[in-house]
């Protein structure tokens, strides 16, 4: 019966104009269990704020059930933000995805719980926001901050739906302008070529390849299995087809957004990799990972996803440093390369976004019959051949006399 005893009810608007009136909606159960749904009309919108309305549903509510409903609104106010956050904004959002979930708890936990996770949610204003906002500034970028305030409007939302607060205070704050730009840094087309004349690996090189020519994200390319790869013999037909993705050790059957399933070209060079790692690979069967763990530590199964920090610390990092490269490459880097390289040499903005994948609100909707656009094929070749282009010319030997 714990259900008769702690629900709140709900509280609607029925008509419009001057007939426009507040109702509630409850459940009155009956002494074997059963239940049926009672609406209740509560009075004109006109002569009622909703203040007044969901204080008087909560009197019907209590008439009606012989009891008061759990927390009345000025109780949940005094709700200290980390108990709302945890126990009732949390507990919502049972959809998201384990990525996402991470990087939401991450900014949390980091930027806001601590100035915030011990007052009563009611307390906090817009002031209040903005100068947290603020206080991040010029330490952090602009994106991080924006990440802070996003998540924040988030949780206040969520907030106002439950009846927590009136006004969502973080809603009307903005970015502070002294807020610093994001670091985004590329790699030059000798820092490329570098890197890959380094890989003697057959299936290092086939990683980078595959990461740097098709513009694939991390989690992309080590999920990647051999099913996924789809070779032709005719020119410029090869390509992956992308639908899944791995992260933190497991495969998912899904992307980041519906724009990033599609099927993904691969370059000449790209797909000679490719071959040579196939050659080479111990198992090439449809479900099994092109780029699975070989679990030499003991600390992965076998055939489980590779760990790509991991993979990046041991294989890619240490050359890059042997060539100077001031940042850490990753496939971060690496796609906003490929993005600024096509761009850089004619492709259009909406070839450059075709390429990355990035969502539109123009997603087709059957993704295995969707074509790569000819334009697409010609930015991939045309960015791996000029890459390998930059690769330093032997010096001429010459005769000493």
């Amino acid at each position: 019966m714990a259900r008769a005893r702690f629900q709140e009810g709900t509280l609607g608007i029925e008509g419009k104009g001057p007939t426009a009136h507040y109702f509630t909606r409850f459940r009155v159960y009956n002494v074997n269990g059963g239940s049926k749904r009672k609406q209740v009309t509560i009075g004109l919108v006109s002569r009622l704020s909703k203040r007044e309305a969901n204080k008087r549903k909560a009197e019907i509510i209590a008439e009606q059930t012989s009891q008061l409903p759990k927390a009345l609104a000025a109780q949940k106010g005094e709700m200290t933000f980390e108990n709302f956050y945890r126990e009732r904004f949390l507990v919502m959002k049972s959809s998201w995805g384990e990525p996402h979930r991470e990087s939401f708890t991450y900014v949390m936990d980091r930027f806001v719980l601590p100035k915030f996770g011990t007052l009563a949610i009611g307390t906090i204003d817009k002031v209040m926001v903005q100068g947290r906002l603020n206080s991040l500034t010029p330490a952090y970028s602009k994106s991080t901050i924006k990440h802070v305030r996003t998540k924040m409007v988030e949780v206040f939302e969520e907030a106002l739906e439950q009846e927590f607060i009136n006004r969502n205070p973080a809603s009307r704050t903005s970015i502070p302008s002294g807020a610093r730009e994001p670091e985004q840094p590329i790699l030059s087309e000798a820092q490329l070529i570098g890197i890959i004349d380094r890989l003697t690996d057959a299936k290092d090189k086939a990683i980078f390849l595959t990461g740097t020519f098709c513009a694939m994200r991390t989690s992309e390319i080590f999920g990647l299995s051999w099913s996924k790869f789809c070779e032709s013999d005719e020119e410029g037909q090869s390509f992956f087809m992308v639908n899944q993705i791995a992260y933190r050790g497991q495969r998912y059957k899904r992307t980041k957004n519906d724009a990033s399933k599609s099927r993904v070209p691969i370059g000449a060079r790209t797909l000679a990799a490719m071959l040579q790692w196939k050659k080479e690979s111990p198992d090439t069967s449809p479900d099994a990972l092109i780029f699975p763990s070989t679990n030499k530590n003991g600390r992965a199964r076998k055939g489980a996803p590779m760990s790509p920090g991991t993979w990046l610390q041991k294989k890619i990092h240490p050359i890059a440093k042997k060539l100077e490269v001031p940042f850490k490459v990753n496939f971060r880097a690496t796609r906003r390369t490929a993005s600024s390289m096509v761009q850089e040499h004619g492709a259009a903005l909406a070839t450059a976004q075709s390429f990355l994948r990035h969502a539109s609100p123009h997603t087709t909707a059957s993704v295995y019959s969707k074509p790569i656009p000819e334009s697409v094929k010609v930015a991939v070749n045309g960015y791996e051949d000029r890459v390998y282009a930059a690769r330093p010319k032997p010096t001429a030997l010459r005769r000493v006399k």
